[in-house]
Formats: C-alpha cells, structure tokens, sequence
C-alpha cells in the first residue's frame, strides 16, 4: 500500500518555470502542466516524498521549492 508522505508545501516559480516537464515525469500525481504550459501542484501528496524531491532536484531551473509543512524548513535539492 503506497504511504502519503508527510505534509509539505511545494511550490513552482513561474518566473523560472520553463515548462520543461521534468516534474511531470519523476513526479506525475503531484505536477501537471497549465494553460501556459507552465508546470503546477496538482496534488501535494500524489507521490511519494522522495519522488517529489527527484522532481525538484531536476528541475533545470530549479523552480521547485518542497517545504516540510510542520517546520517551515525547505527540503535541500
């Protein structure tokens, strides 16, 4: 059975984002693509936390911020 991971606020810089879609390939229950083809948080618990942060370390831009939701810590990626 796959396990939610633990709460986290993750946001995507649509002033880096260039729609490269690599989010949407490590981590597809969690980011999709908007009408400006821009990559968003569909879901925050759609994949496992270390998929999640797969996601965000390659983003070319590095867009993706994953904060833990109890400490307010970023996640280093």
């Amino acid at each position: 059975m796959k396990r939610p991971p633990p709460p986290v606020h993750i946001e995507v810089d649509h002033d880096r984002c260039v729609g490269n879609g690599m989010c949407l390939t490590f981590a597809p229950g969690v980011f999709a693509h908007n009408a400006r083809r821009q990559s968003e948080v569909v879901d925050p618990e759609g994949d496992a936390l270390e998929d999640i942060l797969v996601a965000a370390e390659n983003c070319p831009t590095a867009a993706i911020s994953v904060i833990d939701a109890a400490t307010g810590e970023s996640y280093e990626v």
